[in-house]
């Protein structure tokens, strides 16, 4: 195993623009297939998963904790950089930083799973990567193991994404794909096609009613518009959520954990 290269970074020099921009640039995140991690829980979540660390950035001033120097053990980067004290401060939009800032290789994948019971999420033109990130911890919580996203929408690795998801991110197989019919091109090249599960406030029959314990593709729509129409014509079943209060709707995060829980529910109990 070669061991890291060690080097100072006092200016704001291109090593710490590469930071700065991989941070904040899906543009060059996606050219560059690096993305910007901090945080205790993404950090060892993505050692945890096996991901390729490129580059490592901790305070020159500061000594490192006995954690921050085992994650450097772990991850093994190519390079370490020891930065100015105010520099590692500018890359963190946190009250209390994270000791270490790292960029790390992308590993998205488009991922077969190959069980009677297969699950995947599918999140529709996803407006926030906050929500997206949320979608993704639920999932992660609720057994399902791939995590799709279609259209125009927020970047998987945006950082926000990340740090919504707790790093369970990195223990999912996840993919960006283009349109509808992309995905749906996956979903119906798989050994078994799953039951195509829209979710919608208009659904023709409730989420309990449905028979949920083979494989399932859930299809959740965009914060705002809900499902595209090229969704909607498409799902096997339009499901919706029995609400008794006075909201017309749940965020996406809410519905998304109900009905990945009903999901389990079902594959836990049997049907009823």
């Amino acid at each position: 195993m070669d061991m890291p290269a060690y080097k100072d970074m006092f200016s704001r020099n291109a090593a710490f623009q590469q930071f700065e921009t991989l941070k904040r640039n899906r543009e060059k995140r996606t050219h560059q297939r690096l993305f910007f991690l901090e945080g205790v829980h993404p950090i060892e979540q993505a050692i945890a998963a096996g991901y390729e660390f490129y580059a490592i950035g901790c305070d020159a001033e500061e000594r490192l904790s006995g954690w921050a120097n085992d994650m450097i053990r772990r991850a093994n980067p190519e390079i370490v950089y020891r930065m100015a004290h105010a520099l590692r401060q500018e890359l963190s939009d946190r009250e209390n930083p994270c000791e270490l800032v790292c960029l790390v290789r992308m590993r998205p994948e488009l991922k077969t799973i190959d069980a009677p019971d297969a699950l995947y999420t599918v999140f529709d033109r996803p407006s926030s990567p906050g929500n997206l990130g949320t979608v993704i911890r639920s999932a992660d919580a609720f057994g399902c193991r791939s995590v799709l996203t279609t259209g125009h929408g927020a970047d998987l690795y945006d950082p926000q994404c990340i740090r919504a998801s707790i790093g369970t991110l990195f223990h999912v197989s996840h993919a960006a794909l283009g349109s509808c019919d992309e995905a749906l091109k996956f979903l119906d090249a798989l050994p078994e096609r799953p039951l195509v599960l829209g979710t919608s406030a208009h659904g023709t029959v409730n989420i309990d009613e449905v028979d949920l314990t083979g494989p399932v593709a859930l299809i959740i729509g965009n914060e705002t518009f809900g499902l595209s129409k090229a969704w909607k014509e498409r799902c096997d079943v339009l499901a919706r959520i029995p609400i008794f209060g006075a909201a017309s709707s749940l965020n996406v995060g809410c519905a998304t954990s109900i009905c990945l829980y009903e999901i389990a529910r079902q594959r836990a109990n049997g049907k009823k």
